[in-house]
C-alpha cells in the first residue's frame, strides 16, 4: 500500500502503481501506507477486500480519542526534530520512542537545522541522553548531502517512517532520499481530491533499495492506552534499571525501593513519569465515561 485517501488508494503491483478503491467496512481497516492488501479485480476497478496481518504498526490517538494506525509494516521510525525553529522538544522524541517499541519498530533520531543559531549545549545534552538510551542520533542539515547519506545508511534496504513536528525538514529530507517532491509527486486527480495530499502518509521507494513513508507534521503525538510497564519499555535506560527495584511491580513513580531513581538521568525519569501520569489520567477519564 503506497497511500490511502478516503475511499481511494494507491497500491504497488510489481513496480506498477495502481489506483484502487477501499471496500466499505473493511475488516481490520481502514488500511494505511505500508499495509499488504488483497485485491478483488472482478469489477471495473480493483477493490481492496482484505488486509494482511501487520508485522509492525505505528499507532496514535486521533480525534475523538480513537486509536488509529498511522503506518504499517515499517522497520524503523525516524524521529525528525529541529535544533531550532521550531524548538527542540525532547519529550516528543520520548513519546515516539514508546510508540515505536509498542509497535515493534526500531528508532533513530535525526536533528536538523544544525546550521541555524541554536543552544549548542542544550542540544548536546539531548543527543547524549538519546545515545545513552541506545538510540542512533544524526545531527546536521536536511540540505546537507552528508546528513542525507547518514540517514540513507540508517535506513539501508528497510522501510522507514519519518515523523515529527511540522517545519523540521521531513519533506526536504524525503525529497533528498527519494528524488520525489512530496507535494508535487505524481498522483491522479481523483486521488488528490479524496484528501489534501500533504496529510496522507505516502510510501516512496528510494533509488538502490529501501523506502520511506513521509508523514504529515504534528503539533502533538498522543499515545494509545498503555501501562507503566509498556511506557518503561520505551525507555531502555529505565527498563535496564527496573529489575533492581525492590518490588517487581514498581512503577518508578517514587515507589519505595525503586532502583530507577538516582540511576537514570533526572530529565529522562521526569519524561517517563509525565507519560505515566498522562496514561493514568486518560484511563480515569475512560472509566468515567463507561
Amino acid at each position: 500500500m503506497l497511500r490511502v485517501a478516503g475511499p481511494l488508494a494507491e497500491v504497488d503491483e510489481g513496480g506498477v502503481t495502481r489506483e484502487v478503491r477501499v471496500a466499505p467496512r473493511l475488516p481490520g481497516g481502514p488500511p494505511v501506507a505500508g499495509d499488504r492488501v488483497t485485491l478483488d479485480d472482478s469489477g471495473t476497478q480493483g477493490i481492496i477486500r482484505g488486509i494482511s496481518p501487520r508485522r509492525t504498526v505505528l499507532e496514535r490517538v486521533g480525534s475523538g480519542g480513537r486509536v488509529r494506525a498511522v503506518v504499517a509494516n515499517a522497520d524503523l521510525l525516524v524521529v525528525v526534530a529541529a535544533v531550532a525553529e521550531p524548538p527542540l522538544v525532547p519529550r516528543l522524541i520520548d513519546r515516539y520512542a514508546v510508540a515505536a517499541v509498542a509497535g515493534g519498530l526500531d528508532l533513530a533520531v535525526v536533528l536538523t537545522k544544525a546550521d541555524r543559531p541554536h543552544d549548542v549545549h542544550a542540544v548536546a545534552e539531548v543527543v547524549g541522553r538519546q545515545r545513552a538510551a541506545g538510540h542512533r542520533v544524526v545531527v546536521g542539515s536536511a540540505f546537507d548531502p552528508g546528513l542525507v547519506g547518514e540517514v540513507r545508511g540508517l535506513i539501508g534496504d528497510h522501510l522507514a517512517v519519518l515523523a515529527g513536528h511540522s517545519g523540521v525538514g521531513k519533506s526536504t529530507l524525503t525529497t533528498a532520499l527519494t528524488g520525489v517532491q512530496r507535494a508535487t509527486g505524481a498522483v491522479s486527480e481523483r486521488l488528490r481530491s479524496g484528501r489534501h495530499t500533504t496529510t496522507d502518509p505516502r510510501l516512496i521507494p528510494m533509488p538502490g533499495g529501501g523506502a520511506v513513508i513521509d508523514t504529515a507534521g504534528v503539533r502533538s503525538f498522543w499515545l494509545p492506552p498503555m501501562t507503566s510497564q509498556d511506557i518503561a519499555s520505551g525507555f531502555p535506560d529505565i527498563a535496564a534499571a527496573a529489575p533492581m527495584c525492590r518490588f517487581p511491580d514498581c512503577r518508578h513513580m517514587g515507589d519505595a525501593g525503586c532502583a530507577v531513581e538516582g540511576s537514570v538521568d533526572a530529565e529522562r525519569l521526569a519524561s517517563y513519569r509525565a507519560l505515566v501520569e498522562a496514561a493514568d489520567s486518560a484511563a480515569r477519564f475512560a472509566r468515567g465515561r463507561d
